[in-house]
């Protein structure tokens, strides 16, 4: 039985985190502990801090893009992505698609990518290097999700309603219903393409990749030089190492 001490005792509070580094570390904690968004006054009780010093925190890191503004508060960014951080996607997809991407850039020798959506944008999380030195390949790289044929690949295979309508938010009102059909034409083919609307002379072909029980989780993309690459020869094998991927994926 409890002490007459221990009822009386109050319970610890969370200790007030001290240096600066100590501070952004605690934020970014809550933050990753909420599971999603979180308040700036949430942050403050769970960190200890004063409520103006977690916003201003917070407004540097946005800044950053260490974290990033929801209509809820703010959630986990981009930045943590880049440097590392593979959050948003299991580590087992990369292993999955590492040896289909380099089977697709021998047979090509094109620029391979893996792509997974992270608000209105395709975050490259793996690449392999094709013949054109100019297409960046690092793992990170951001594209809009409205004109990439990863982004097109990817949303044309997405049950969230409200993804697609917030990437295309941006678009007059008869666009947007140009770019749904486009979408649903991507469904039947299971392939999207991007002739020059995010590089100029550069053709990309994607195709999504798929969970088992058929949710996506992320497109794969080959870009070459629109001039030389036929998207007839090449979209089949894309589609053949997205369902490779799906394939691997399931055996794992």
């Amino acid at each position: 039985m409890p002490s007459l001490a221990e009822w009386n005792t109050t319970p610890a509070t969370p200790a007030r985190p001290v240096s600066v580094l100590d501070r952004i570390i605690a934020i970014l904690d809550a933050v990753k502990e909420s599971g999603g968004s979180i308040t700036i006054t949430d942050l403050a009780i769970r960190t200890a801090m004063p409520k103006s010093t977690v916003s201003r925190l917070v407004a540097e890191l946005v800044s950053q893009r260490y974290l990033s503004r929801t209509e809820d508060g703010v959630s986990l960014g981009l930045r943590l992505f880049e440097l590392g951080a593979r959050a948003s996607l299991p580590r087992r997809l990369v292993a999955a698609a590492a040896p289909v991407l380099r089977n697709l850039r021998d047979v090509t020798g094109e620029r391979v990518g893996l792509w997974v959506q992270q608000g209105t944008d395709m975050v490259s999380i793996a690449a392999v290097a094709g013949r054109l030195p100019m297409l960046p390949t690092r793992a990170g790289m951001r594209s809009p999700a409205l004109t990439t044929a990863s982004g097109k690949a990817y949303l044309a295979f997405c049950a969230d309603p409200a993804v697609v309508s917030r990437v295309s938010a941006p678009l007059p009102e008869g666009d947007a219903d140009s770019f749904r059909r486009e979408l649903a034409d991507v469904r039947a083919a299971v392939m999207a393409t991007d002739m020059e609307a995010s590089y100029p002379g550069i053709l990309a072909v994607a195709t999504p990749v798929l969970s088992s029980d058929r949710v996506v989780l992320g497109a794969i993309s080959i870009a070459g030089p629109s001039g030389a690459m036929d998207p007839d020869r090449v979209a089949p094998l894309v589609r053949a190492a997205g369902s490779t991927v799906t394939r691997r994926l399931a055996a794992a």
